[in-house]
């Protein structure tokens, strides 16, 4: 009986995240970490680290000065990340968080390209990350 009620909620967790994008479902985003290193096709400020942390819920990471937050969902056609947040602090080069920011809110989408997440917007990549671990 646990058996079958566990094998239930990973179906209905696995339904959950499902958004297909580029082939790609959500779930395979579940537990990863990501670096920013592209936004609106120009390379990032060199100084600044932007990170990105997928759960099955929820995202998270910094932006190069604040730590910020928010919800990720899969939809139909790909994904939809809301109610993004962050701390006040100010910084340099606090106009790149705030695009990261907003491309991360604006995303309806991602794709894998040589080992990169692509966040789109009705196909047009907003942001580049690499994997945090190179």
């Amino acid at each position: 009986m646990l058996r079958r009620i566990l094998l239930a909620l990973a179906a209905a967790l696995s339904l959950s995240l499902t958004a297909v994008a580029d082939g790609e479902s959500l779930a395979t985003l579940v537990g990863t970490s990501w670096r920013l290193t592209q936004l609106d096709d120009e390379s990032v400020a060199p100084a600044v680290t932007a990170t990105l942390v997928i759960s099955a819920d929820s995202i998270g990471g910094n932006g190069g000065c604040n730590t910020y937050g928010g919800n990720i969902a899969a939809t139909p056609t790909g994904i939809d990340i809301t109610e993004v947040f962050s701390t006040l602090m100010a910084c340099d080069n606090l106009e790149q968080e705030q695009a990261f920011l907003a491309a991360l809110e604006a995303a309806d989408a991602f794709a894998m390209a040589a080992g990169n997440l692509q966040l789109l917007e009705n196909g047009t990549v907003l942001a580049e990350l690499a994997p945090a671990n190179q």
